[in-house]
């Protein structure tokens, strides 16, 4: 019997070892075959656990140094390299070939795995945001023409919430006739109350709600769930482990309360969804109505003649709201927090508005065409991306053009499961790209740079944001419209750079503390 067992057990370990050796042998042929070369590797006593590369990003995160640290790692390694954690290899890089390759070359060939559907799952269900494959093509399909048909040109709806942000704003100080606040955590007020009434047709209204709202519990909700998913998100990274459980200890632990802000989401939602499908229903009833248009473009009312189904409607809105609010709101933070430091900035743009709108209501196409807000969101994206860093996962066999051998310009091998990191923060501060000043904040530099893939500021490829035409303008015009209200700014933040605030997205760590005066209307 016990002759048995130990034969079995041989038997399994070999097959074990023989499987292993036949797929190494495959991966080595693939990798001849396309004449790849292996990426340089970061120094590291050990490959298997790769303790120094644990322990350099841990102490990185607590200096709040981490960005930073990936960007000394590209410019001494390389434009890509291997890096290995936990027993896993992962490919980083910044070569715009490279990143794509990933996103859309060989699209096909690189998902966004299960980690990511799992981590948002519980928020924000199945969606564009978080599949892969056909659920991603159909969820796509219902999305993208909805979104694309939504009037960016109607700047009405951003009026009333500019208003709404006026009116929060505190009291002047009597005796400098000065407003000081942060501005950072209203802009994610009005990009919420902006979203809402874009999404769903009836707006939040969270810049003007009172404690215990619904507004203001779902607000705190939504954030809430995000900063736990990005505290589990740590645990998923080998890199990060060690420090996300110090991260956890001082959030909280909170199950039970990431589950019941899940909930109070997932509640508000259904209550408007539920609506929406009762007003269509009634009016399916009454054929005098039948052909009466509504009376604005209203997402959730178009994505409803697609399907009847509550929980996609629910999960397609809160994955496009997730996507497209915090994204526009750190935009908006980041660029008051760089006027606020920059007088120079402040009078350029102040001559721009001047010269064209003056007094007057902002007009999307003369919206779109002022060349130096432009250049200044460029620039503004580009020294401080909202998604500094992304990742996705070969389902494949495949390669990259670049990055192998000594001159780092061989095809690279990238086996089935793993990991390609790109980092655009990285790449956006790279000389290589950039030119000598790439670490200096000059709008100028956009009246001829054409930097192509280098510049990544809302991903690329199928997976584009569908998005980023209304988050820009809406950036435009809240910009705008400041400038023609306020006289001047003034920087009230005692450290001067700019620190990350690294989540789902990443703002600045200090918000956008200023203190404004507002012109004197006669």
């Amino acid at each position: 019997m016990f002759s048995f067992k130990l034969t079995v057990v041989i038997v399994f370990l070999f097959v074990g070892i023989f499987h292993r050796l036949k797929i190494a042998w495959r991966n080595r042929c693939f990798a001849a075959a396309n004449g790849c070369r292996p990426a340089p590797k970061l120094q590291q006593p050990e490959n298997i656990i790769g303790v120094k590369n644990i322990i350099e990003a841990a102490e990185a995160w607590q200096t709040n140094t981490w960005l930073d640290m990936w960007g000394g790692r590209f410019s001494t390694i390389g434009t890509t390299f291997q890096a290995s954690a936990l027993g896993r290899t992962t490919i980083f890089t910044i070569d715009p070939e490279n990143i794509k390759t990933v996103l859309a070359t060989k699209f096909e060939n690189f998902e966004l795995g299960e980690k990511r559907a799992k981590l948002l799952g519980p928020l924000i269900g199945s969606g564009i945001f978080t599949t892969d494959r056909k659920a991603w093509e159909h969820s796509r399909s219902l999305v993208r023409p909805n979104l694309s048909r939504i009037q960016a040109s109607n700047l009405s709806n951003y009026e009333t919430h500019f208003q709404d942000l006026l009116t929060a704003l505190p009291r002047p100080c009597p005796r400098t006739s000065l407003v000081e606040v942060d501005l950072q955590p209203l802009f994610a007020r009005l990009t919420l109350d902006t979203a809402t009434e874009l999404l769903l047709g009836q707006s939040l209204r969270s810049l003007l709600a009172s404690p215990g709202s619904t507004a203001l519990r779902f607000e705190d909700a939504f954030n809430y769930a995000q900063g736990r998913i990005f505290t589990y998100g740590l645990r998923e990274q080998p890199a990060l482990r060690p420090f996300a459980r110090i991260y956890s200890i001082f959030a909280g632990s909170g199950d039970s309360q990431f589950d019941e802000a899940c909930h109070t989401v997932h509640e508000t939602m259904d209550k408007i969804i539920a609506e929406c499908l009762g007003r269509k229903t009634s009016r399916g009833r009454n054929q005098d109505d039948t052909n009466v248009p509504d009376k604005e473009y209203v997402f959730l009312n178009e994505l409803a003649k697609e399907t009847q189904d509550p929980l996609q409607l629910r999960y397609e809105i809160l994955n496009v709201l997730l996507a497209g609010r915090d994204s526009t709101a750190a935009l908006l933070g980041n660029a008051l927090f760089i006027i606020s430091r920059r007088c120079d900035i402040w009078t350029r743009l102040q001559e721009e508005v001047k010269d064209t709108f003056g007094d007057k209501m902002p007009e999307y196409d003369a919206l779109r065409n002022m060349r130096y807000v432009r250049n200044f969101l460029n620039e503004t994206l580009r020294l401080y991306p909202v998604l500094p860093f992304n990742s996705r996962v070969a389902v494949r066999n495949t390669t990259l053009p670049r990055g192998g051998g000594p001159d780092g310009k061989s095809p690279v091998f990238v086996k089935a499961g793993q990991v390609i990191s790109y980092h655009v923060w990285s790449m956006h501060r790279n000389p290589e790209y950039f030119g000598p000043s790439a670490g200096l904040f000059d709008p100028d530099r956009w009246d001829s740079l054409r930097p192509g893939w280098a510049f990544l500021p809302f991903n690329g490829g199928p997976r584009i944001c569908l998005g980023q035409q209304f988050a820009l303008t809406e950036t435009a015009y809240i910009l705008v419209r400041l400038i023609q209200e306020i006289d001047s700014i003034q920087c009230r933040d005692e450290q001067w750079e700019w620190v990350a605030n690294i989540g789902l997205t990443t703002n600045s760590k200090r918000g956008a503390r200023v203190a404004l005066k507002f012109k004197t209307r006669t």
